[in-house]
């Protein structure tokens, strides 16, 4: 029996001559609109320093309505609490953050913990957990900012570096000068923003502005 091996061979020799390059693989979640490309000149903390006077704590003021009026108003009706106190980034379906001005005492602190928070109980007898820095989880500031909000900017890791910004500049200008010591008792007042948490559960609230005085 006779093998015919020239075929092979010149396969071989072509073959030998290719260069062989790896496929990227592509992620389908992300789309032209969605590939994330860094802007040297984005400026995040500049720009949380621009409007925090001028336009983000003045929106907040404004907005804002007592703690226990904005909760009873949240348990009555979210989108209509909603329209009146808060903001949220799609028209319907998306969560609210809501604004209010915090006033009650302090029943427990967590201090230890980088992430630091009191509880505060309300008039009313509503729970709090107010977060006190300097590790200030979630966007909540962020997502109150209504002349600021996704679409403006470029893509979401910017968005995601204005939150972070937002958040350090209320620690520096706010939550850095609350005492860390013999809190239990004392009488605080915030400006901050929150979103409702699950039935019963102490929602998380993200002052801008805190005061803490002395016990009664």
């Amino acid at each position: 029996m006779r093998v015919f091996l020239l075929p092979c061979l010149g396969v071989a020799a072509l073959l030998a001559g290719c260069k062989i390059e790896k496929t990227a693989v592509v992620d389908p979640s992300q789309t032209a609109t969605s590939v994330f490309i860094n802007d040297a000149s984005f400026d995040p903390a500049k720009m949380v320093d621009t409007d925090w006077d001028t336009t983000i704590l003045p929106a907040l003021r404004t907005k804002a309505g007592p703690y226990d009026e904005v909760a009873a108003a949240i348990a009555a009706n979210p989108d209509a609490a909603g329209d009146r106190f808060g903001f949220r980034e799609t028209a319907t379906g998306g969560p609210w953050t809501y604004v209010a001005k915090l006033d009650g005492t302090v029943t427990a602190a967590n201090t230890e913990s980088r992430a630091a928070t009191l509880d505060i109980k309300t008039a009313a007898g509503k729970l709090v957990t107010v977060q006190i820095g300097p590790v200030v989880r979630g966007t909540t500031i962020r997502d109150t900012v209504t002349t600021r909000p996704f679409g403006s900017f470029k893509n979401q890791v910017d968005y995601a570096q204005f939150g972070k910004s937002l958040n350090a500049k209320a620690n520096a200008t706010a939550l850095a000068k609350v005492p860390r010591q013999d809190l239990i008792g004392a009488h605080v007042t915030a400006l901050g923003a929150f979103q409702a948490g699950a039935a019963g559960a102490a929602p998380l609230f993200t002052p801008v502005e805190i005061t803490v005085g002395a016990k009664p």
